[in-house]
């Protein structure tokens, strides 16, 4: 039995709920018999910084800490790595920074990167460390004298323990109120099929792979009776995919009793889904679609690989708000070679879908991340390579979920990634993108203010 360490390092934007996989990453341990705690210094409500860690670490003893690294706070837990080297037998970078680069947390004193999905990479790193085993055999790994051998994505998801389990090893007050650690997300299925080059989601990789609907249900049924929920977020890189797998998904859902009057949200490309899929979905409980658009230019979309076409995004986003459904619409600006013709082709589009649209994406300004193909083509002609370790191209921000929502909203009119400057955007072309940014925020505090005024005269007339 391994004493085992879950850290994630400081991020500029502040999380709501702990990362889903790591909360993957914990239960499983937890089942395989393991004890295992879990630090958040990204959480919402979480003081105390790097100095938390070293003393949770310098309690707890573990034999072995895993950090949960991004691009955005890498350069921290490279810095915290140091600060922890001889408060455990082994350190190991997770998270889709790893992934994306597991020879460079070696650089900066782990033993070990993961790449990929860690469930079970982190279960046999746990039993080495308890048993005194080689890292050689453990597949899915880089460490200082080689590496495992090549481990493939996770095709029984249903035998995973459910995130749930590790609820206990998080501290809830760094993250709520209240007594409740995660509000309600779960993911029923792995992987996205899409291509697109500026995607940096790639821990679960291209191999589309899903939950059986009564595993997905059983984990809903559990979280309803055992936390009160009542709306669930899935968080599925592509909740549409698979039709007949969507289907009986929402079959199961509205079978079962015990989830009578539950409400959930997904997210999807804008052509994974259609006006019937949508109303099925809306019947067995969905309330909100968050779809992924990011262009409206047929050129940019094409060259990012974004499959899909400026009216097959409409038609879905049409469809979905007729259905009386919540939608949220994603864009991004600034991908190499969009001009002010590109942007303004994406800004008619999302003025055509406004009156469609509840809330657009805050933000989006481009940002190559590390593994993607846009950074693997570009970070060289425009000197970005490596960034990361720029503490300058890291700034941290407010703390949004504390902010007043109307607040908030004028802060998010400006994008920061813009000022860093990635590709080097002309005047106009700056311009046109800080515009594109202002149309959203200000679309956004919008809907807040004229749901704010319903709410009000709802309470009124009760009164």
């Amino acid at each position: 039995m391994a004493r085992v360490l879950l850290i994630t390092p400081h991020l500029p934007q502040r999380m709501g709920a702990p990362y889903l996989g790591q909360q993957y990453v914990a239960s499983s341990l937890m089942a395989d018999g393991h004890v295992v705690r879990a630090v958040g210094l990204a959480a919402v409500r979480s003081e105390g910084g790097d100095e938390l860690a070293a003393r949770e670490a310098d309690g707890f003893k573990p034999d072995l800490v895993g950090m949960t690294l991004f691009t955005y706070n890498a350069l921290r837990g490279y810095r915290l790595a140091g600060r922890l080297r001889d408060m455990t037998q082994l350190l190991v970078a997770g998270g889709p920074h790893a992934t994306a680069l597991p020879a460079e947390p070696l650089e900066f004193g782990f033993d070990v990167a993961v790449a990929g999905e860690a469930e079970h990479a982190m279960v046999e790193l746990a039993r080495s460390v308890d048993g005194g085993g080689s890292l050689d055999s453990i597949a899915g790994i880089r460490h200082r004298e080689g590496a495992g051998p090549a481990r493939g994505p996770i095709q029984d998801l249903d035998g995973l323990a459910f995130p749930l389990e590790s609820y206990p090893c998080y501290d809830s007050k760094a993250y709520s109120d209240d007594a409740m650690v995660v509000p309600g997300a779960l993911i029923t299925s792995r992987g996205c099929p899409a291509r697109c080059t500026f995607c940096a989601n790639y821990v679960t990789g291209r191999a589309y792979r899903w939950r059986s609907p009564e595993n997905v249900v059983s984990e809903m049924r559990t979280l309803r009776e055992c936390y009160g929920i009542r709306h669930f977020s899935f968080l599925d890189d592509a909740f549409t995919a698979r039709r007949s797998r969507l289907h009986g998904l929402c079959d199961a859902l509205c079978a079962e009793p015990r989830l009578a009057g539950i409400t959930w949200s997904c997210i999807t490309p804008g052509n994974m889904v259609s006006p019937l899929d949508l109303q099925r979905m809306r019947r067995a409980g969905c309330v909100a679609v968050n779809f992924g658009i990011e262009s409206g230019d047929a050129g940019v979309l094409k060259s990012i690989g974004k499959g899909q076409r400026p009216d097959q995004i409409r038609a879905a986003v049409v469809a979905a708000h007729s259905e009386g459904m919540t939608t949220v619409v994603n864009f991004m600006f600034g991908f190499p070679g969009e001009g002010v013709a590109e942007l303004e082709s994406t800004l008619e589009l999302m003025e055509s879908l406004a009156p469609h649209t509840d809330f657009f994406n805050n933000r989006g300004v481009l940002v190559p991340f590390p593994g993607t193909p846009i950074y693997d083509q570009w970070h060289k002609t425009y000197g970005f390579t490596r960034w990361w370790l720029d503490p300058s191209m890291i700034p941290d921000e407010p703390n949004l979920h504390v902010l007043d929502p109307t607040a908030a909203q004028d802060y998010l009119e400006h994008d920061p990634s813009l000022d860093l400057d990635f590709f080097g955007y002309p005047d106009n072309v700056r311009d046109t993108i800080a515009f594109c940014v202002r149309y959203k925020a200000r679309h956004n505090q919008n809907r807040l203010r004229r749901s704010a005024n319903a709410s009000e005269r709802g309470t009124v007339s009760v009164a």
